[in-house]
């Protein structure tokens, strides 16, 4: 009798074993799930810069001599000097000095303030955005100031593009293929940004768009034929 109340007690006592033994892997699941980490998602922003930086990295197939494609590197660094702000400069300076045709003042003389415009557009984006530069680009761009040390918007597009603009809507060329090669060098100059590393894929789109609205300001205060011509005749008799 007595030996079947200890089976009896026996049978009781198992499921509460048991109930004890699911009782703590219950309470090791709880400590696992929270020292295991938790999985953040960014925002749109972050998956989108996220994104521009890693084909930046892919497309930067010229940053280095030693890159996939480090022998096209003199080739993109002669487009990079063919858009740099001082011979676009320098090279409208001298002609409006050299030239006496009014027609040719008039477009020279709103050639420069375009050109001046998009220094000071670009200056002043670049130094309220600071964004770096890709972390591949290699620092030997020529004539840099401080503000180029920031990489949003891509100044170079941004001319490249404008004065894209200007030559295909202002000047007259008598074959459409040297309107063609206007718009194959602003294309070759944007890209070239990226390839060398110098920007992220959204400078060189942003460049694009300042570059057009730049144009448009410019258009919209067209300096005329005739103040042209007063400027320039006073520069050159002060030039002698």
């Amino acid at each position: 009798m007595e030996q079947v109340e200890n089976e009896s007690v026996e049978e009781h006592k198992e499921p509460q074993m048991y109930q004890n033994v699911s009782s703590d892997c219950s309470k090791n699941e709880k400590t696992n799930s929270k020292n295991q980490p938790v999985e953040k998602h960014g925002g749109f922003a972050e998956r989108f810069i996220d994104f521009d930086v890693s084909i930046t990295s892919d497309l930067a197939i010229c940053a280095t001599k030693d890159s996939s494609y480090g022998a096209l590197r003199p080739v993109m660094k002669l487009l990079e000097i063919s858009c740099h702000g001082i011979p676009w400069l320098s090279v409208t300076a001298f002609l409006m000095y050299k030239t006496s045709d009014v027609h040719c003042h008039e477009i020279l003389v709103n050639l420069l303030t375009a050109l001046i415009l998009d220094l000071i557009i670009s200056g002043l984006l670049k130094a309220a955005v600071r964004r770096r530069r890709p972390i591949h680009n290699k620092m030997d761009m020529f004539f840099t100031i401080s503000v180029d040390n920031y990489s949003f918007p891509s100044g170079h597009t941004s001319r490249a593009a404008m004065t894209a603009y200007f030559m295909y809507d202002v000047l007259e060329f008598s074959h459409l293929s040297v309107y063609v090669l206007i718009w194959v060098w602003a294309i070759m100059v944007s890209i070239s940004r990226v390839m060398l590393g110098r920007h992220h894929v959204t400078d060189v789109a942003a460049g694009f768009v300042v570059g057009l609205t730049q144009y448009l300001i410019i258009v919209a205060y067209w300096i005329p034929q005739e103040t042209c011509h007063e400027y320039i005749i006073k520069a050159q008799g002060l030039l002698g």
